[in-house]
């Protein structure tokens, strides 16, 4: 049987005194978690799966992280836009993502996704310098089969990150208003690992399980929503070894990792 703790976010002015201030995390200012006392549950499937075979899949499921960012673009104004982050959840260290494919978005998150001024499309792309700006650090659109720094929230596109992320031809093309029916996308240099679980921390700092970051997307209206929408992966435990493949509905992200969607991140400026 597993534990869970459940917390709430609180003003600082309604914390008892037998309880020790928050650190300064950018995302608590202001608040703070309060627990109850860790309750046991008992380990469940997790509603909407799509099981692939009898056996136990070691990607375990998708899930999206919901947050809102303020970033300053190219030009110094800022954006804010809304963001669900879509990660693959797993049960193994070894496990290493493969691809996307027949990726359906749900009705409610058939929009138009945001693209920062400096963004080239849906493939990851931080050409640096100039370039490199919190808004598309933090606020652009992107597909990616990891890549990205773990053991953190909200990762940003830095120079180099998702590098080798490959669109199939369903995508729709680096400069689609949003991924068409059934599409995919992949890690084209396999040798990089870029796919490989890692530690995904919660909100408050602890780590919730392992997973894989695979899609940013990001709006400037509020509204859409990438629950029940569709995807199946492929996976293998490193190079030489056996793909699996499994398909998933994405849920939002479980326990306290969805208490980020209480906050908000602001970018930092860009300098002259």
């Amino acid at each position: 049987m597993n534990q869970t703790t459940r917390c709430r976010l609180v003003p600082v002015t309604e914390r008892p005194p037998s309880i020790a201030a928050p650190g300064d995390h950018p995302f608590l200012k202001g608040h703070e978690m309060t627990c109850l006392r860790p309750t046991t549950i008992l380990p469940t499937l997790a509603a909407g799966a799509l099981i692939a075979s009898a056996t136990s899949a070691d990607i375990t499921g998708a899930y999206f992280v919901s947050y809102q960012v303020t970033a300053a673009d190219f030009d110094g104004s800022d954006v804010t836009v809304n963001v669900q982050d879509i990660y693959l959840s797993s049960d193994d260290a070894a496990d290493t993502a493969l691809n996307v494919f027949n990726f359906n978005m749900a009705d409610t998150g058939q929009v138009n996704y945001f693209q920062s001024f400096t963004g080239t499309g849906w493939q990851p792309t931080n050409l640096g310098g100039p370039f490199d700006t919190p808004a598309l650090r933090l606020a652009d659109s992107f597909v990616t089969i990891g890549g990205f720094a773990q053991n953190t929230i909200a990762p940003e596109q830095a120079p180099g990150s998702g590098a080798g992320t490959g669109l199939d031809p369903n995508f729709g093309g680096n400069g689609a208003a949003a991924p068409g029916d059934l599409a995919g996308w992949y890690n084209g240099s396999p040798p990089s690992l870029n796919g490989q679980v890692g530690a995904v921390p919660e909100f408050s700092g602890d780590l919730i399980g392992l997973g894989v970051l695979v899609g940013r997307f990001t709006t400037l209206e509020a509204g859409s929503d990438l629950q029940g929408g569709t995807l199946e992966v492929t996976w293998n435990q490193g190079l030489g070894t056996p793909g699996q493949q499994a398909g998933f509905t994405i849920a939002p992200a479980p326990g306290a990792l969805a208490l980020l969607g209480l906050a908000g991140i602001a970018g930092r400026r860009r300098r002259g």
